[in-house]
């Protein structure tokens, strides 16, 4: 075999497309060998080919037998109508509701013809008329906004973050039969029983320190003493002058906008009479809100880093379980 010249496959099956392409070759004048060369397979199925088919009259092969329906087109019209109006409902029970005549399978086949696919329903929250309301005037209010105005929104979220327990699903590329080998295992701990809640914020391209909150929840106290140390924190760092005198200070206290989310502590009138002392302006956020708050994607690479240090400190063999923390 040539140096450049591909492997044969040893019983290959021609496809109509591949057929195509021997018979046009042979056209061409290509012996057997060189067409069996640049079809990457054996003079066998090509000499076949060329026995059983011809240049000029090939069509395929036969077509799928075609089976009378035995439903008419009333019937039809019937049994989707049935499929969009009970789309909750297994297609085992759609049968009892259209008639005995209707299996299973049939009905299968129907859904496909009608466009309709079995899927998992994503789980949203339910919205009454006026948070639907609330959330289409938030959206009309801010769709305008360029990336300069974004930039000067403090967002801010509260996370929870089970220590040893890594986030996201792993996958892994394994032989069959070694499901449980230690390599291929994703390990978790008894740690994971161990969750810690943290509270962060951030605005343009500038990180507000991490807070972690103290056990049993966060009502509006302690919520307030984060604010003292999370968010006035971030806000003098913005408004603290610059170390060029020539450089003029535009940012005042209500350059930015404080964003937070409609839990209660947040709500709580303590809270919101604390920050109208404090002359921080707060954007409203719609309620049953969908997450746009764009900290969720901070949290998300946070979590990933957090159990990436917590495999590394835990598996390393010079540290015992009290150094850790």
């Amino acid at each position: 075999m040539a140096e450049n010249e591909a492997p044969h496959v040893k019983g290959k099956h021609l496809t109509d497309i591949e057929i195509a392409k021997v018979l046009g070759l042979d056209k061409a004048g290509k012996s057997l060998r060189e067409i069996a060369c640049l079809m990457h397979c054996t003079p066998k199925p090509v000499r076949i080919a060329l026995a059983n088919y011809d240049f000029d009259t090939f069509q395929g092969r036969n077509t799928r037998r075609e089976y009378k329906r035995k439903t008419t087109k009333r019937e039809d019209r019937y049994i989707e109508r049935a499929l969009k109006q009970n789309f909750n409902v297994p297609l085992r029970d759609i049968t009892n509701i259209i008639g005995p005549k209707i299996s299973e399978k049939t009905l299968h086949r129907h859904r496909s013809e009608a466009g309709l696919e079995s899927y998992v329903a994503v789980v949203k929250p339910g919205l009454r008329s006026v948070n639907v309301t609330a959330r289409l005037e938030w959206a009309l209010q801010y769709k305008d906004w360029t990336v300069e105005d974004w930039k000067k929104v403090i967002w801010s979220d509260e996370s929870s973050i089970w220590i040893g327990a890594n986030p996201r699903r792993q996958w892994v590329i394994r032989p069959q039969g070694q499901r449980l080998n230690p390599r291929y295992v994703k390990k978790s701990f008894k740690l994971a029983q161990v969750k810690v809640m943290v509270w962060g914020c951030f605005t343009g391209n500038r990180l507000g320190p991490l807070i972690v909150c103290e056990e049993g929840g966060i009502g509006a106290d302690e919520y307030e003493d984060i604010l003292y140390d999370g968010l006035f924190s971030l806000i003098d760092d913005l408004l603290e002058p610059p170390e060029e005198p020539e450089t003029i200070q535009v940012a005042t206290q209500d350059t930015y906008l404080f964003m937070q989310d409609n839990a209660s502590c947040h709500k709580a009138r303590e809270i919101l009479d604390f920050l109208e002392e404090n002359q921080v302006p707060i954007m409203v956020w719609p309620p049953q809100s969908p997450d746009l708050n764009p900290i969720e994607n901070l949290w998300t690479a946070f979590k990933d880093a957090f159990h990436k240090r917590f495999t590394e400190l835990f598996n390393h063999p010079s540290k015992s379980l009290e150094a850790r923390y």
